[in-house]
């Protein structure tokens, strides 16, 4: 794909809203045969409690609002589809958890503001037991990523910018539309960094955790290489 592809237009942030635009995103919802496991997952991750809950469905709620997550056993299902069938759909799902999806939903995002929050919620889930399965720095926002039973990504991220007016610099300062995808981390460096005082400048930096004589795994690599944190 050549320039004369690529589209920007950060004129839009804060100031375009389509007519067809819903009032907001409010939940997502999820058909498991790990019902339980999920349902634990979310629970864990967000402090969710049940608005209901029972062996086919729950609607869990982490706010004011009555469900953002929707979890559906589909094991009664599994059991009543054709053995070859049943084969073919365990493969499926083997590959869905364990080999990167080139097609299909890649993961469900939260912002979360500002970066101390989003430092507090890493070492509490860490308390919990929670891992993020991948950390990257895009070069405008830092996501943390963590994977659900079923293998879908959840990200929670902060961005790199305080106000309207910094947005334009901070992604072009963060090689966007350059280099779109970014540059892995570590995440338990990062947060060392931040328990010692490191201004933020540093935090937010490219490359920040890769040590000396290591060079940073970045772009379309970092996307496949998740795990990887350097070189």
């Amino acid at each position: 794909m050549g320039n004369k592809d690529i589209t920007t237009n950060f004129k839009l942030y804060k100031k375009f809203r389509s007519p067809h635009s819903p009032d907001q995103l409010h939940h997502i919802a999820f058909k498991t045969t790990n019902y339980d496991a999920m349902v634990k997952f979310y629970t864990n991750l967000f402090g969710c409690e049940p608005m209901y809950y029972s062996e086919d469905i729950a609607f869990l709620a982490f706010d004011e609002e009555h469900h953002r997550i929707a979890i559906a056993n589909t094991s009664p299902a599994l059991k009543r589809i054709p053995f070859i069938a049943k084969l073919i759909l365990s493969l499926k799902n083997w590959l869905n958890r364990n080999t990167p999806d080139i097609i299909g939903l890649d993961h469900v995002s939260y912002r979360m503001t500002p970066i101390e929050k989003w430092f507090e919620f890493y070492n509490n889930a860490k308390k919990r037991g929670l891992k993020p399965y991948w950390t990257i720095n895009h070069g405008w926002i830092s996501g943390m990523y963590y994977k659900d039973p079923d293998g879908n990504l959840v990200e929670l991220f902060y961005e790199h910018w305080k106000n309207e007016e910094e947005f334009e610099k901070a992604v072009t300062d963060g090689g966007f539309p350059e280099e779109p995808v970014g540059t892995n981390m570590d995440i338990d460096i990062l947060y060392k960094m931040y328990q010692e005082g490191a201004d933020y400048e540093t935090l937010i930096k490219k490359g920040n955790t890769v040590p000396e004589g290591k060079s940073p795994v970045s772009g379309i690599e970092a996307a496949v290489k998740m795990t990887k944190k350097y070189k």
